[in-house]
């Protein structure tokens, strides 16, 4: 009971601080926001007893990818407060898109029939298997999109010179 009542308390402080990123009104909070929620979804990850997967989501979530766009933002000079409206001509339209796509995930919700009994799935998953898979299957995607982001921060830092000049 109690860890239902904790898996609630984190879903809606998650909803809360998600509403945060959007409506921030600079890019830093809105940075500082999103780092909240992704660290949100971690602890949650920890609810389901899925230690690998919050261990990744906070370390490469949380942290590297945060830390990646927060140092763009700073290098390219992103961190300006937003002056103009927030809410432009298509903001019905977008209200509609998300009443209708809350609708059907709420539908889709109540009509799966969701597995009662789990006293037979594995009680231990070990991360050998998934190791093996990402070092050996997926070592090249890995690589090479670290290189893809390396040139990402490299063009943000040129840019960035060239307004000095």
């Amino acid at each position: 009971m109690a860890t239902e009542v904790l898996w609630w308390i984190f879903a809606s402080a998650i909803v809360a601080v998600s509403v945060g990123v959007v409506t921030a009104r600079t890019v830093i909070h809105s940075a500082i926001f999103l780092i909240l929620s992704l660290c949100g979804v971690g602890a949650m990850y920890i609810f389901l007893t899925v230690e690998f997967l919050a261990l990744v989501q906070f370390l490469i979530y949380g942290g590297a990818v945060t830390v990646l766009i927060l140092l763009a933002l700073m290098l390219t000079r992103g961190g300006g407060t937003v002056t103009e409206k927030l809410n432009g001509p298509q903001a019905p339209f977008a209200a509609a898109a998300g009443v209708a796509l809350l609708l059907i995930l709420t539908t889709v919700a109540i009509d799966t029939a969701w597995p009662g009994d789990t006293d037979d799935l594995p009680d231990m998953i070990t991360v050998t298997p998934i190791s093996e898979g990402l070092f050996m299957d997926f070592g090249a995607p890995f690589v090479i999109a670290s290189v893809v982001l390396l040139v990402a921060l490299v063009g943000a830092i040129i840019l960035a010179r060239q307004e000095d000049d």
